[in-house]
């Protein structure tokens, strides 16, 4: 995965084989086939590692609405952070080239990354839903908007307007960001710590 990732970055994905990826990884064909059984599960693999390695899957809700609320807080730093990174903008990039021509690859790259993403944020909107600590109609459309306003001026930075953003800059966003959703969708008013 170490080889495919790296092949991705420097060629493309479309324009890396899975024999280039077997080469650079100094195995048989046969073994990456045998791991994989094609470029878009191999692709899927990879991104489904670099979601782990981020720890959302460690998403949980914690014992009251505060500490849940800086768990969804740290993750979405932990994200906004991780998207605005040089190689995952290029990887973004490259895929948005390719993405009419190899609609697979797309599904795959998008359900191994912001869509696993959205589906533990959604999970963990639901948790609180179900425990009374909020009110959330839509969990999946609420999970989305938050995403998405983590991400900030991801566009600008992708298209080369604007470099990273600092962790403060980071911070400042995703901490509005959260208490925003928290304030629309509030079951009971906040503690004066939040507010």
């Amino acid at each position: 995965m170490d080889a495919a990732y790296a092949l991705f970055l420097e060629r493309g994905i479309t324009a890396t084989s899975m024999d280039a990826v077997a080469e650079r990884a100094s195995v048989s064909k046969m073994t990456v086939y045998s791991n994989f059984r094609d470029k878009p599960a191999l692709l899927s693999a990879v991104f489904d590692r670099i979601i782990k390695l981020m720890h959302v899957s460690d998403l949980a809700v914690g014992p009251d609405l505060n500490s849940s609320v800086e768990r969804l807080v740290e993750l979405g730093k932990l994200v906004a952070s991780a998207a605005g990174q040089p190689e995952v903008i290029r990887m973004v990039r490259l895929m948005t080239e390719c993405a009419d021509e190899h609609p697979r690859l797309a599904e795959a790259f998008y359900t191994a990354g912001r869509g696993e993403l959205l589906k533990q944020i959604t999970a963990f909107l639901k948790t609180l839903t179900r425990r009374g600590l909020l009110s959330i109609k839509d969990p999946e459309l609420a999970a989305e908007q938050l995403v998405v306003s983590w991400l900030g001026n991801l566009m600008r930075q992708s298209l080369g307007l604007a470099g990273p953003p600092s962790a403060d800059a980071i911070a400042k966003r995703v901490r509005y960001s959260v208490d925003t959703l928290v304030r629309a969708w509030s079951a009971r008013p906040l503690s004066k710590s939040r507010c």
